[in-house]
């Protein structure tokens, strides 16, 4: 390029750049009494207008305006300008609008937008406005909000149930948002948007709400099995969701609900001391009564395990904790292994696995002096080889000792002749059932502590104290430290038991 098309070009140039700026400037001017490029009030694009050419514009739209009102739950409606009397009115409010624009940044209005609003261009009969509404239906039918809250227990546990806002309308903020899109000529509104609706006041992501939640669902959670022979009983959150009680967000278990399905479950299953139904070896179906063996359930003990195992949650089986067991759950809980002590034909049988293994003459206790065996259904309380049984006028040693009531017990007795019959009216023992030596030996090796000893039968001429402590030593006393304390604690287990069973006779109302 030469010199004169470069000067040329410069012309060229400098003429653009001068008529872009007469053009600049002039419509900078022109904006200085009309609205620049992208700029709205109250919704309406106002561009390149005058104040005068707004006024105009909201006029018209005055005598046509016509507001439609949404709500909740699908309610709508209008209102028309004729209802409210509504018409223009113009406060000054359109000129300073005007005046506060930037005339010179015009060219901005040609890229972005200018919302501009004014509180009032219209007036209109107020009364009439709420009585339009009113006659809208928007209040028939209003649902109060809920507020969030936890469910009613469910499988799985408890659940946070959202909050239901409902469609209550807050009068006083409904009002006034009708009357600011009429005063403005807004010809759309949303109550919703708005926030004319009366609100829930505590929704479902509440922390402490969400914190009992959990803390509840702890507990509920847990699922026990306690297995009684072909019986179960199932602890769910059924059950555990009547033991809790909530403060704040801590949630606490009832121990004394605990207690009571404790006992329940004992009451039901525990048979230490019942009566059974026995059949003996002649085929007799006889009642026992009497005795301390059985299940017999320690309700303290087992309580803490329960209550403790829920508070962990767990899921599981559950064994309770027994002052005293059986061979077996169910009406016939002494098993197929057991001792059984016919006193009417002084008679013992010893099965094991249900297969008779020995059966024997024997001496039990003398009825003539009151010392007769009592009856009932007994366990073995241990074995002992070797022992010295004493009594106040006697020491005698036995190689085989197998005590099931108290200080009465199994024994053999090598100092007898004979056995059987009718000896044990006048020339019994002390209480203790004598078996020949060998016999003994061998009920010895082929039973174990815990297992059933059935006393039934015999003659009773005198009565027998209930307290056995203060008696004549038996012939099977054996005053081994062993056997005291052996003593010492089935009294205490029938004291307890006794107890027990007058507070759960006491708590069903007998």
């Amino acid at each position: 390029m030469n010199t004169k098309q470069k000067n040329a070009l410069w012309r060229i140039i400098v003429t653009l750049v001068a008529v872009l700026a007469v053009v600049y400037f002039a419509l900078s001017i022109y904006f200085l009494n009309h609205f620049i490029p992208g700029t709205t009030i109250n919704e309406d694009n106002v561009a390149f207008k005058s104040v005068s050419g707004v006024k105009s514009l909201f006029s018209d739209e005055a005598e046509n305006f016509t507001i439609n009102i949404s709500g909740r739950d699908g309610k709508s409606g209008t209102i028309s300008s004729s209802e409210i009397s509504l018409k223009p009115v113009f406060n000054g409010e359109i000129e300073e609008l005007l005046s506060a624009q930037k005339a010179f940044s015009w060219p901005i209005g040609l890229f972005k937008k200018t919302e501009l609003s004014t509180n009032s261009v219209a007036e209109f009969d107020d009364i009439a406005l709420q009585t339009s509404f009113d006659n809208l239906g928007f209040y028939d039918g209003e649902r109060a909000p809920e507020d969030a809250h936890l469910s009613d227990y469910m499988d799985g546990g408890y659940q946070v149930i959202a909050e239901d806002e409902g469609s209550t309308l807050d009068k006083e903020k409904t009002y006034e948002a009708l009357r600011t899109a009429c005063g403005s000529l807004i010809e759309e509104i949303d109550l919703d948007e708005e926030g004319c609706y009366t609100r829930p006041e505590v929704f479902s992501d509440d922390e402490e709400l969400n914190e009992v939640a959990a803390n509840l669902n702890k507990y509920v959670t847990s699922r026990l099995t306690y297995s009684f022979g072909d019986e179960t009983e199932v602890l769910d959150g059924n059950t555990i969701k009547d033991w809790l009680s909530v403060e704040g967000t801590s949630v606490s278990l009832d121990r004394a609900k605990a207690k009571e399905y404790v006992d329940s479950l004992a009451r039901a299953h525990d048979t230490f001391g019942t009566s059974r139904s026995f059949k003996t070896s002649k085929g007799n179906t006889i009642t026992v009564t009497g005795g301390n063996y059985g299940w017999w359930t320690d309700r303290p003990s087992t309580t803490d395990e329960l209550v403790e195992a829920v508070m962990s949650g767990k899921q599981g089986e559950m064994t309770p904790v027994y002052f005293s067991t059986a061979e077996s759950y169910g009406d016939s809980d002494i098993g197929d292994s057991y001792v059984e002590i016919d006193l009417d034909n002084q008679h013992v049988y010893c099965y094991v696995s249900g297969n008779l293994v020995i059966d024997t003459d024997c001496v039990s206790g003398k009825v003539s002096t009151g010392n007769y065996t009592p009856d009932g259904t007994y366990a073995i309380t241990y074995k002992e080889r070797d022992a010295t049984l004493v009594g106040e006028t006697y020491s005698s040693p036995v190689d085989y000792w197998m005590p099931f009531n108290g200080n009465i017990g199994l024994h053999d007795a090598t100092w007898r002749s004979k056995f059987g019959g009718s000896i044990y009216i006048n020339s019994g023992s002390h209480g203790c059932v004598n078996l020949p030596h060998s016999a003994a030996a061998t009920i010895y090796d082929n039973v174990h502590k815990g297992e059933a000893v059935i006393v039934y039968g015999g003659k009773q001429t005198a009565p027998k104290s209930e307290s056995t402590s203060s008696e004549e030593t038996t012939d099977s006393e054996e005053t081994t430290e062993e056997e005291l304390q052996q003593q010492q604690l089935l009294q205490q287990l029938l004291i307890d038991q006794m107890n027990a069973a007058a507070a759960a006779a006491a708590s069903v109302g007998q």
